[in-house]
């Protein structure tokens, strides 16, 4: 069964009658070890003679049971862990008396964390039911009694927000009066903590009259929704195509047979604006007569967890669907249509799927696979009553369909089995704690094989980047998962066994970022073959190789590949593996340059533009995160709406998507214009805010002047939208933007720069130090690869950047960074190599390539990167994590944006201004003067064939070598050498070299 390959708004007419379809209110799916965002909503009654009764929650957390998941490291029984509620009246007078127990060792069951009056119109009706709602958001609490806020408490003993690993979970929940009280409960339900709040669960067990009673449950119930339909082929079929979407993810069978062998489809859009579906081909699998669909779903991006902050939960809606249609063609030439609807299809609230959250993990029930479900009517789903009106932040109202589009994606960016990788070794760090390493933090999921479990038998898996290294700071726990930096997210599977001598686990409704994988609940330790990785990605094919005689250099190429495989997951992501997962725009606009070089992301990222433009507001402000929106980091994020397209007109002579997407760059630059300069200044200043970002997490970001840094990428996005507008014929605009990028050519060099030395000052943004030095690495980076500064300056501003580079220089921690450091952060990584070759030094662009000290490139590898890190000291041997623990992702592509100068200097293959797409390119190699390489080598596959180019030093000569497919040519830039240029075929150049 194939794809059908187009990416496109809506090509057909879903028939009138095909409609999203579910199960019903009362079969949604809880599984309550995972819910850490939820409702408690309790109506109760004291007896005539009952002063108090406890409302119970997050009790039994299996995390605090056991002390190898325990983050205090200690084990509890049962019974022993729980948070409460005790509400207490006498009189006319109430309290509420939070308790908890078993969650830090501080906790003290006999005293309150917290004792809350309760207003006076909540008791007059003394001996009338009471309404407590108990709204828990990743342990940030609030308490209603009878609609009235009466208080907040923070219940996570780690800290509030999503920082950090996430208590209480709904965990156990019961109700309770003491002995000789008495107490009427006539509702205790589990809803959502979002608006609109819809219930997920009436726990009817704990309804009903207490006298001295206490009922504790796991309010647990149902799966995820597994929907079935019927339909009768009358006759030979010529042709069967199957359009199918779903709010949440899918996985479809035609007669039992896999229809998608992708993963997560139909992919992450921004859902009320763009629904993405697939096409595919099921003419051999039909059959004549009687034929069966079935549809599993789970929560995929539709709802479930979706950021760093916990009230996003259920972000795009609270209610799993599917809307599918089955359109035939017979021989004879008549036309049979099937489609989604209550008529024809059943669900199961029992398939073996007890749970599949992206963040939180995939539970599997192996001995629900004997098809013996129970099966109801679907009903249909709608958006009202099941999607928030609260955006996030900037971003629009998720329940705004007004401008809702179907969107036929491909598997050109469908996320796929690409590699699997198989444990390469084990420890035992722990009694019953199997660390299983396999040797590359990857992106995907698990295959295990297991041999005679026992039916029941609950085997748990858990993951992480790194260990805790055996340094005094971790005494206890070294060589144990280090999940701090998953933060929020649970990433934790559950498989429970059907019971035999072979059974396989492999997760299909979840993704995790790991290198490590911790299982426990077996009686003995997997076999390293019974333990693999299975690599998912939307990166289907490396596009480009470099290789040099620098071992470190080679590994930090694959670091880049690695990082690039595991942040494009249907989208372009930050990183894969804590409870954010998300669209940064300004993470891809910077590493975009290398990203087109290195796998052919043009429907991916069309995809991702389209989104951008989904969220763009009616003003033009672009959010800093798509889909979604909201997040924050202000120009330089939304900026990616013009780099980014820019970079696939110049990658792939992509003008469609320029075209498509120009209306909303034009709009972007126009609010920039409108909204973000000082009208008394000139300067660009944003909003003065925090979340203004410039050159994150640069060693030096405290000594950058933040808008310098603005102004340059300002005049960088005037230069591409008047090139962009010359290229789509918009003349006016093209002379506009042309006129304005020269005016504020003229800003910056009389804002900031010392006329006399041409060293970087600090304007008035900087209040104070308004005309004291700035001199740091990206200030010169940023103005000298963007051809700000006129020539005359050029060559004074490029010694500047050397000199900063060729001394010890001052770090905001205090340290002292040697010359030749990376003093850059996400924005600067992406420009200062090319900077250093622009302005004729390219030695210093391969002494900064070779540092092993930190910060560099290379210090990562020396410390066992096998990915690139969101910080150049994620982890060092001397300091562990630094502190950072937190927020320290070992898998984030930003800083790998020196990929692009491998390729485009190093190797010399780069992209012509004249002709994009590489039907003629320019070939301008440079090797490496100082020595520290003595060859590199690599190609790249154009849509013509393969460019292949090298170097190599052999005494006092280097040799450059370079193979141009059929059908193209390229200019050769050369120094020593006169310019010309060569077709197809297979060149050898020499010349003379010394050692710089």
């Amino acid at each position: 069964m194939g794809f059908i390959f187009t990416l496109q708004a809506q090509a057909f007419r879903w028939a009138s009658d095909a409609q999203w379809i579910g199960s019903s209110d009362d079969d949604q799916c809880l599984y309550s070890p995972y819910l850490a965002a939820f409702r408690l909503s309790i109506q109760f009654r004291l007896g005539v003679h009952a002063d108090e009764a406890s409302i119970v929650w997050g009790a039994d957390d299996e995390r605090l049971l056991s002390a190898d998941m325990n983050p205090f490291e200690v084990s509890h029984e049962k019974g022993q862990t729980w948070v409460k509620l005790v509400y207490r009246q006498i009189g006319d007078s109430a309290t509420v008396n939070v308790y908890r127990k078993g969650y830090a060792p501080a906790d003290d069951d006999a005293q309150p964390l917290a004792v809350f009056p309760v207003p006076r119109q909540s008791t007059s009706a003394t001996r009338g039911f009471h309404h407590i709602v108990i709204a828990s958001c990743l342990g940030d609490s609030k308490i209603y009694v009878d609609s009235v806020s009466v208080g907040t408490i923070n219940l996570n003993p780690l800290g509030r927000g999503g920082d950090f690993i996430a208590f209480p979970v709904l965990g156990k929940v019961g109700f309770a009066v003491g002995e000789g009280q008495k107490a009427e409960v006539r509702e205790f339900a589990v809803g959502n903590y979002r608006s609109p709040y819809g219930r997920i669960a009436r726990i009817k067990e704990l309804e009903g009259t207490y006298d001295g009673l206490t009922r504790i449950i796991d309010p647990s119930r149902h799966s995820m929704p597994l929907l079935r339909g019927y339909f009768n082929a009358r006759g030979a079929v010529k042709k069967a195509e199957l359009r199918i979407t779903a709010r949440g993810i899918y996985d479809v069978k035609l007669n039992g047979k896999a229809v998608n062998n992708s993963y997560l489809c139909p992919g992450y859009t921004q859902y009320n604006r763009t629904q993405p579906y697939q096409s595919y081909d099921v003419t051999e699998d039909l059959r004549q007569g009687n034929n069966q669909l079935d549809v599993q779903l789970a929560e995929g991006w539709w709802m479930g967890a979706a950021t760093y902050e916990g009230q996003n939960w259920n972000y795009f809606g609270d209610r799993m669907s599917m809307k599918c249609q089955l359109d035939i063609l017979y021989d004879d030439g008549h036309k049979q249509t099937f489609v989604s609807g209550p008529q024809d299809w059943k669900y199961t609230s029992q398939s073996p799927v007890v749970y599949g959250s992206l963040f939180q993990g995939e539970v599997y029930d192996a001995r629900k696979e004997n098809g013996e479900e129970e099966w109801e009517p679907c009903e249909v789903i709608g958006i009202k009553g099941h999607v928030s009106h609260e955006g996030w932040g900037n971003g629009p109202a998720p329940d705004d369909y007004s401008q809702l589009q179907y969107m036929e994606t491909s598997s050109d960016d469908s996320v796929d089995s690409i590699a699997t990788l198989t444990a390469i070794g084990m420890t035992e760090p722990r009694r019953g704690v199997y660390v299983y390493d396999m040797g590359q933090n990857m992106v995907g999921v698990p295959r295990l094989c297991f041999h005679n479990l026992k039916p029941g038998q609950r085997v748990k898996v858990r993951y992480a980047e790194v260990l805790y290294p055996n340094l005094p700071e971790y005494s206890g726990k070294q060589g144990m998962l280090m999940l701090e930096n998953i933060r929020a997210a649970m990433a934790q599977d559950i498989y429970i066994a059907r019971g035999g001598k072979e059974e396989t686990f492999a997760p299909r409704y979840t993704t995790h970022g790991f290198r490590y994988m911790e299982i426990t609940g077996v009686d003995t330790p997997l076999a390293l073959e019974q333990v693999q990785g299975v690599v998912l990605s939307s990166a289907h094919c490396i596009q480009a190789h470099y290789e040099c005689s620098d071992s470190l250099v080679n590994h930090l190429w694959r670091n880049i590949l690695w990082s690039t495989r595991g942040n494009l997951l249907s989208i372009p992501t930050d990183c894969p593996q804590r409870n954010e997962r998300l669209g940064w725009a300004g993470d891809l606009s910077v590493f975009s340059p290398t990203l087109v070089y290195l796998t052919n992301a043009q429907a991916l990222l069309r995809r991702y533009l389209q989104s951008m433009r989904d969220v763009q507001h009616d003003n033009g402000r672009m959010p800093d995160i798509a889909p979604l929106g909201g997040g924050f980091g202000g120009f330089l994020w939304g900026s990616a709406s013009i780099t980014v397209p820019w970079e696939m007109y110049q990658q792939w002579a992509d003008t469609l998507t320029l075209r498509q997407h120009y209306p909303a760059m034009h709009g972007y630059m126009e609010y920039v214009r409108t909204h973000y300069f000082d009208a008394k200044t000139g300067l660009l200043v944003q909003e003065h805010a925090w979340g203004d970002l410039s050159d994150w997490l640069s060693p030096v970001y405290a000594q950058d002047d933040k808008s310098l840094i603005w102004e340059a990428y300002y005049i960088h996005c005037l230069d591409i939208m008047a090139q962009a507008a010359r290229v789509l014929n918009y003349t006016f605009d093209a002379a506009t933007y042309g006129k304005t990028a020269s005016e504020r050519r003229r800003f910056f060099c009389e804002t900031y720069l010392d006329k006399t030395t041409g060293r970087t000052i600090a304007s008035a943004f900087m209040g104070e130090k308004r005309g004291s030095l700035v001199d740091t690495e990206v200030s010169y980076a940023l103005p000298l690869a963007f051809d700000i500064v006129p020539l005359s300056l050029r060559s004074r501003l490029a010694d500047n950047l050397l000199s900063v580079m060729n001394r010890e220089n001052r770090m905001d921690n205090g340290r002292s960074a040697p010359p030749h450091s990376l003093l850059t952060g996400f924005i600067g990584t992406s420009w200062i190599s090319r900077a250093l070759s622009l302005s004729g030094h390219t030695d210093e662009a391969y002494r900064l390539l070779t540092q092993r000290q930190y910060p560099s490139w290379l210090y990562p590898v020396t410390q066992g990167a096998t990915t690139i890190w969101e910080r150049l000291n994620s982890y060092t041997s001397e300091d562990g994590f630094g502190g950072n623990n937190r927020m320290n992702s070992f898998n984030h592509y930003s800083f790998g944006a020196v990929g692009y100068w491998l390729m485009a200097h190093s190797l010399g293959i780069q992209r012509s201004p004249h002709h994009p797409g590489f039907k003629h390119f320019i070939w301008a190699p440079e090797a490496d003067s100082t020595g520290k390489l003595t060859y590199a080598k690599g190609w790249y596959n154009t849509a013509y064939g393969r460019i292949e180019s090298s170097w190599e030093i052999k005494g006092n000569k280097v040799i450059y070598c370079l193979t141009i497919p059929k059908g193209i040519s390229a200019t050769l830039i050369m120094p020593g050498t006169k310019s010309k240029i060569l077709k197809a075929g297979s060149y050898r150049f020499s010349q003379y070299w010394r050692k710089s």
